[in-house]
């Protein structure tokens, strides 16, 4: 009984050291993959997400063009886009953190070259 126990221990510290690993590995990653998200929902009826595809809308860059990856002020605009539009874009109305999180994966786009 007491080496059963001792053993039900042992199992859940390994369970929790693996999960703290993996937390710690997922908190680094999900801004881009929260950002991901939102392009998709949010996005992708008018601009092309991943890179290397086309837009549907031909007025609207890409997410992983050097229109949208070498803008300055990406951030600035991201959240001033969100809020009122721009041209044909309506305002998106994304909070302070789904912005970031967007931007997140925008910038992820230009480091997987």
């Amino acid at each position: 009984m007491i080496r059963a126990a001792s053993l039900l221990v042992a199992a859940l510290l390994l369970a929790e050291v693996a999960d703290a690993g993996t937390r710690h590995r997922s908190k680094e990653e999900a801004p881009a993959q929260r950002g991901k998200l939102i392009a998709e929902r949010r996005c992708a009826s008018c601009h092309a997400i991943e890179r290397g595809h086309a837009s549907p809308s031909p007025r609207a860059p890409g997410f992983g063009t050097r229109e949208m990856q070498h803008t300055a002020g990406l951030e600035g605009r991201l959240e001033a886009l969100t809020t009122q539009g721009h041209y044909e874009m309506p305002a998106m109305n994304l909070q302070a953190s789904e912005v970031a999180d967007l931007l997140a994966y925008i910038e992820s786009l230009e480091r997987r070259e």
